[in-house]
């Protein structure tokens, strides 16, 4: 068994523009994000689909300004000498 939150080996991770995509998630009782979920399912009065999707939109958010610190932090330490005068 796979550990969990793992892409799934040979997977491509192509997805066709032109078709729907659906994912499923299981969220057995008693399981942490299980009560997360139903608690902002019953506190913003929205369908856990759609509390599904804007998780989404904010893990894509954290995960670009992630990628923007690591690019900000290696453009600072990168050795780029400049050329000297005289």
């Amino acid at each position: 068994m796979s550990v969990r939150g793992r892409q799934q080996q040979n997977r491509t991770g192509v997805f066709p523009a032109d078709k729907p995509l659906r994912a499923t998630v299981m969220l057995k009782p008693g399981e942490y994000v299980r009560g997360l979920y139903e608690e902002l399912v019953n506190d913003m009065g929205i369908s856990g689909a759609e509390v599904l999707r804007e998780a989404l939109v904010e893990l894509h958010k954290r995960e670009s300004r992630r990628k923007a610190r690591v690019a900000a932090k290696n453009a600072n330490t990168d050795p780029q000498e400049l050329p000297q005068a005289g």
